[in-house]
């Protein structure tokens, strides 16, 4: 059998003894070169010190990419070998970032699976592209100096081709990307084909809500692996 539990959030984890070294090596995990696959620059004492304020709940992320790669690694040793039997799964509010061999930089992403799997909240708006309309007519308005609200109504205008933070959607993709990460720890391959399949997986928007919130659930072949799962869970690597 293998048991399931979802990881603690990183800012819950402030208590550790050793916080000003877990601090220093998530501040290490920044990317601040996108086009670099390692950030090997040592974090400055005010990033540390701001990790440090994250994981003590005195701050809040936002505006910081981390490379999931470099992450996750960070998250292993806290967890330890004797944690892969589990599913940890990592529900952060950090962005996180993977680097693409196809151009050769880094990409946010929604989930990076793995031993612990991530899942990044504000990557879920920020990762997957939105409608390439939408980019065109918001570049024009900011040459124009449109002001926060029109590009407000702008968003109105998109309003259900992509989701935005507070969106109801948001917990019905949250539940695709954790059933990914768990579909990754049984069997390393947690993606489909099928595009109406919550194991899809996205790069935009718009097949981000067709794949999450679309009421097909699973395709039919996965709806049967999960069921056989569900009776007898095994690892397939």
């Amino acid at each position: 059998m293998v048991a399931f539990e979802v990881a603690p959030s990183l800012s819950r984890v402030g208590a550790r003894k050793d916080g000003e070294r877990l601090a220093s090596e998530i501040a290490a995990a920044r990317v601040k070169d996108p086009t670099k696959r390692k950030q090997l620059e040592e974090p400055l004492y005010g990033e540390v010190d701001y990790e440090l304020r994250l994981l003590d709940g005195d701050a809040r992320a936002g505006g910081v990419v981390y490379d999931g790669r470099m992450l996750a690694e960070v998250l292993m040793r806290m967890i330890g070998e004797a944690g892969l039997g589990v599913a940890h799964v990592v529900l952060t509010d950090r962005l996180v970032s993977t680097f693409s061999q196809e151009d050769l930089r880094h990409h946010l992403r929604t989930v990076v699976l793995g031993f612990p799997s991530i899942v990044s909240i504000p990557g879920i708006v920020e990762a997957p592209a939105k409608p390439r309309s939408y980019y065109v007519k918001k570049q024009a308005m900011e040459m124009m100096g449109a002001s926060q609200l029109e590009m407000e109504r702008l968003k109105e205008q998109f309003r259900g081709s992509f989701v935005d933070y507070g969106d109801p959607a948001m917990i019905e993709v949250l539940k695709g990307l954790l059933l990914q990460a768990v579909m990754f720890h049984l069997t390393l391959r947690p993606f489909c084909g099928n595009r109406t399949c919550r194991l899809f997986n996205a790069h935009w928007q718009e097949e981000l809500l067709a794949s999450q919130v679309a009421p097909d659930g699973v395709c039919s072949t996965h709806r049967s692996q999960l069921r056989m799962l569900s009776k007898k869970p095994f690892l397939r690597w």
